[in-house]
């Protein structure tokens, strides 16, 4: 299992400084459910990364007015700040995304009574909260000391893993739910139907069957088995995409480059599968 410590107080700033030297990071705001904030803690604990993260909390208080001008409800949301390996990403955020998580931008802006330049987060949204444009914070993110969890890289224990993402996913489609019921009206018809006029059917045209002899089919071909390399860079560029990596720069990512120079040695056509999974994306 990942092991998730708990730091009490510290900011994204202060607890990563200086990681940047092990390799390219980046940061994200996850918009999740209140409800979902204790699995959200945890959620290093589900995944295989392979750098540390760091993530903070945050529950806003003196910005409740600002968050709910922009028209978010802030008692339903659960505001969340991390800092990950930028090669960890589509392994942190490809459970949430597979549960209908989808990635925007959002500008963090100063709300009432706060100083601090405005920056855009890439945010990755539960399905039942609408992202808004602007987000205003008291505090900027990377700056905001609060309770941090910082996850190391570790196994998985697999019913560890099944039960937070089944409570996860259970959670989603309850405020999906909800969400579906308020937003749809219900109509009520009451105009009389009008009685549709009787045509004469027109006669079916019965088409005769060409006959053809077994020997005039096409062979069935059956589609080659993927190689263990193949199926692993598969994989790789389906999870870089799911973190938001666009394909003209998946060539460049470092996981991609180490997969696919082990594939081309293998002699897998590594080009042509990228150009096929390219038009398939």
């Amino acid at each position: 299992m990942g092991e998730v410590e708990i730091v009490e107080s510290g900011s994204l700033n202060d607890l990563t400084n200086g990681w940047n030297e092990y390799g390219p990071r980046t940061r994200i705001m996850m918009l999740g459910a209140r409800a979902d904030r204790h699995t959200l803690r945890n959620h290093g604990r589900t995944v295989a990364i392979e750098e540390s993260a760091v993530s903070i909390f945050h529950r806003p208080r003196e910005e409740r007015e600002d968050i709910e001008a922009v028209g978010l409800d802030h008692s339903l949301a659960s505001f969340q700040f991390v800092d990950i390996a930028m090669a960890d990403l589509g392994r942190w955020m490809q459970p949430l995304i597979g549960q209908g998580w989808t990635r925007g931008e959002v500008e963090i802006v100063p709300a009432s009574g706060a100083s601090f330049e405005g920056e855009t987060w890439a945010c990755f949204h539960h399905p039942a909260i609408p992202l808004p444009e602007k987000i205003p914070l008291s505090e900027a993110p990377a700056s905001m000391s609060r309770k941090a969890f910082v996850t190391h890289p570790g196994p998985i224990l697999d019913d560890v893993s099944d039960s937070a993402m089944e409570d996860l996913a259970a959670s989603m489609a309850s405020e999906i739910s909800k969400v579906i019921e308020v937003d749809t009206p219900e109509t009520e018809d009451t105009s009389p139907e009008e009685p549709v006029p009787e045509s004469e059917p027109e006669p079916e045209t019965v088409a005769e069957p060409i006959p053809m002899m077994e020997e005039d089919l096409p062979p069935v071909t059956a589609p080659e088995p993927e190689s263990p390399l193949e199926s692993e860079m598969r994989q790789v560029i389906s999870l870089l995409v799911a973190g938001g990596q666009e394909m003209g720069d998946i060539m460049e990512h470092p996981q991609f480059i180490e997969v696919s120079e082990r594939a081309a040695a293998a002699g897998v056509d590594v080009w042509g599968m990228f150009v096929r999974l390219s038009e398939e994306s």
